[in-house]
């Protein structure tokens, strides 16, 4: 059933419950979100109780390149609101030379990295090191982050808290949309919120059915210094600038009542006796995923070129076809849409339906009083909402793949720049994307891949010396951090941010669609360009050492086990993932042939045979284990002693990429996979 999960095809329903009642796929609380309780720390960036709130207790929604957190409180209710390109960093006025974070001082075109081999072939161990920490490293200068776009309130004026019954707030997974409703006064109160993807809006529909009327200011503040102005009666403009780089950003807000009236005055839109209102939201920036400008006279240049007339209209003229639209249709659209890929899998795994809130649910799961049909309930719920947060986060046509937060942030210096990381990051938010029959969302990860090529040569002529020749590219490079700005150089710590192993892993990711799909047109124009480039890139980098053994092998130096142990010449982690790299392109190149859909020769596929083999990146210990380095004899020691840095309980398993999501070690080689086991059993169950 995997093999099928391609666009345009979809997996067989199974049964879905019909004989119980309620919603399995409802989260739902009985409170506002500032009264929830939180019972996780904070971590980076969350450090008070209000953001720790936003990220345990909101609810999120999206359309892959807008989202919104949904607070559900009564008398302000309150939305965070994103949209994915608007970000720091890059190209700016202030940084005219900047060549995404590339130090041609310390790269010195591939002469640090060669003199580095030569120290570490020389046995020089500490110089060599001492060398990485210094040379092998980029700048920080323009990296940037992810930004918050703004805020969305809407300010009840006859609505008291304490008057409130019968709260609830939900997100049913199975609709995408968020529901607020309660009672004060005989009259009920409900509010949906939702994000279309075809239609380019955030909605909100607030109603009131009773005696009361809905009277309410509706603010749109910016996070980014923007001014919120009112366009006549019942549209919110904040159009501006980042003062980083430039970026233009613009966003229009429009209100209609029905049976009620909408002034607009100064930074607000009042509502006034309304039985309904419907709001229309959408936001853009001037970004664009492109390496030159249109007749490519300028690097880095990554703007549509727009003046901030032409944003502002191709914004505006989004919000007005909605709001013609109206809101019945763009609902039905909109469940269309997200239905479609959403109702393609569901999973019975023995769940009821508990009456339970969500945050109860948890609570009892964690301290085991939960029935066991509750506890698949959860399950199945967190499940679904992996695939939920995919199709909000990242659709066929968005701009930009999902970052560490998808599309989601809060903050204008968010964990990690909540940016790109490639060593193991990125490749997580879009493992379960084709298993779970979600395949155009994959999409934007496989551009964005193919957008970091042109950058990616130029950190590896810089870092390796590697550089096209007569036109024809010869490899690219990328490591740990990457923005929307082209930024593939190291990060500034060796320790963490050299990582061109990256790049072949998440090359995996890219072949997927094709493994997947069996789709030989997309593999030959899309992914076998990529797939043979970085091949070449590793022929390139690839040198052969002799084991105190005699083995002799092909290795990366230096290699480096993510934030675990020495730096060394070579190591399981980066032959791992650069054997799948080869693996990979034989297979898609036998493909090719097979199919007619292109010419790759026998004495190609020969060389690239040769590499892979040569690198033989599995050797067993005397513990029994799957060595993470090659001078490893038994756990974490070497002929000559402890190696130096070892941790038995490292959160990093980076050895075993060949269990997952490699192919290197499976159940039919037992030895490899009965080794795999006894590293696994070390590191333990808290292991990450």
């Amino acid at each position: 059933a995997a093999v099928m999960a391609t666009s345009g095809i979809s997996f067989p329903q199974a049964n879905v419950h019909a004989e119980e009642k309620g919603n399995e796929l409802r989260l739902w609380y009985d409170e506002p979100t500032s009264q929830g309780t939180n019972i996780l720390g904070a971590g980076s960036g969350y450090d008070t109780d209000e953001k720790n709130r936003w990220q345990q207790h909101t609810l999120p929604i999206g359309n892959g390149d807008m989202g919104a957190n949904v607070y559900g409180e009564i008398a302000s209710e309150h939305l965070t609101f994103n949209e994915k390109t608007l970000w720091t960093g890059g190209p700016s006025e202030s940084r005219k030379d900047y060549m995404g974070g590339n130090s041609t001082e310390k790269g010195q075109d591939g002469a640090s990295l060669k003199n580095i081999q030569k120290l570490f072939a020389e046995g020089k161990t500490s110089e060599a090191t001492a060398a990485c920490n210094n040379l092998l490293v980029g700048i920080s200068n323009g990296y940037g982050a992810y930004q918050p776009w703004g805020d969305i309130y809407f300010d009840y004026k006859d609505i008291t808290e304490k008057n409130a019954t019968e709260y609830q707030r939900d997100l049913d997974l199975k609709t995408a949309i968020s529901t607020v409703s309660f009672k004060e006064d005989g009259t009920q109160y409900t509010r949906e919120f939702f994000m279309s993807h075809d239609d380019d809006v955030l909605v909100a529909r607030l109603e009131a059915k009773g005696s009361e009327k809905l009277n309410l200011d509706v603010r749109f503040p910016s996070k980014q210094g923007g001014k919120t102005v009112a366009e006549g009666n019942d549209t919110l403009k904040l159009c501006g600038a980042l003062t980083d780089n430039q970026m233009k950003y613009a966003s229009y807000l429009t209100v209609k009542a029905d049976n009620g009236s909408v002034t607009g005055s100064g930074d607000k839109l009042t509502v006034k006796d309304a039985s309904a209102v419907t709001v229309y939201l959408s936001a853009a920036t001037d970004y664009k995923n492109a390496f030159y400008n249109e007749d490519k006279t300028e690097d880095y240049y990554y703007r549509t070129g727009e003046t901030d007339e032409a944003l502002a209209k191709r914004v505006k003229e989004t919000v007005d076809k909605a709001v013609e639209k109206g809101y019945k249709e763009v609902k039905a659209t909109h469940l269309e849409d997200y239905q479609e890929l959403f109702n393609r899998v569901s999973l019975n795994i023995g769940q009821t339906v508990s009456e339970k809130t969500t945050d109860d649910l948890l609570k009892t799961y964690k301290d085991g009083s939960a029935s066991e049909s509750e506890k698949r309930q959860l399950e199945n719920m967190l499940f679904q909402y992996g695939r939920y947060l995919t199709i909000a986060s990242s659709r066929e046509d968005s701009q930009l793949p999902s970052n560490l937060q998808g599309v989601w942030n809060s903050l204008t210096n968010p964990p990690w720049s909540s940016d790109y990381h490639m060593n193991v990051n990125l490749q997580m938010n879009y493992w379960p994307t084709y298993s779970t029959n979600l395949s155009e969302c994959a999409l934007p990860l496989i551009d964005y891949v193919d957008s970091l090529r042109e950058p990616g040569r130029v950190t590896a002529k810089v870092y390796a010396g590697v550089e096209s020749k007569d036109g024809e590219a010869n490899g690219f490079m990328a490591h740990t951090q990457n923005t929307p700005f082209g930024w593939t150089c190291p990060g500034w710590a060796f320790s963490w941010g050299w990582s061109p192993a990256a790049v072949p892993w998440i090359l995996q990711n890219v072949y997927e669609a094709y493994e997947y799909s069996g789709d030989v047109q997309k593999l030959k124009t899309e992914i076998f360009p990529m797939l043979e480039e970085e091949a070449k890139f590793y022929m390139s980098i690839l040198k052969e050492v002799t084991d105190a053994d005699g083995t002799k092998r092909y290795v990366t130096i230096p290699a480096y086990s993510p934030e675990h142990g020495p730096y060394t010449a070579g190591n399981v982690y980066e032959n791992v993932l650069v054997w799948q790299l080869f693996n990979d392109c034989i297979e898609a190149a036998e493909a090719l042939n097979a199919n007619k859909a292109g010419t790759v020769s026998d004495e190609q596929i020969a060389e690239w045979t040769k590499y892979r083999d040569g690198l033989k990146p599995i050797e067993i210990g005397e513990s029994g284990q799957i060595k993470e380095w090659y001078d490893e004899t038994a756990l974490g020691q070497t002929a000559n002693g402890k190696i130096s840095g070892y941790d038995p309980k490292h959160r990093h398993m980076s050895h075993l990429l060949g269990v997952y999501p490699g192919d290197l070690v499976t159940v039919d080689n037992k030895e490899y996979m009965d080794a795999a086991k006894v590293s696994l059993t070390e590191r333990g169950d808290n292991a990450t």
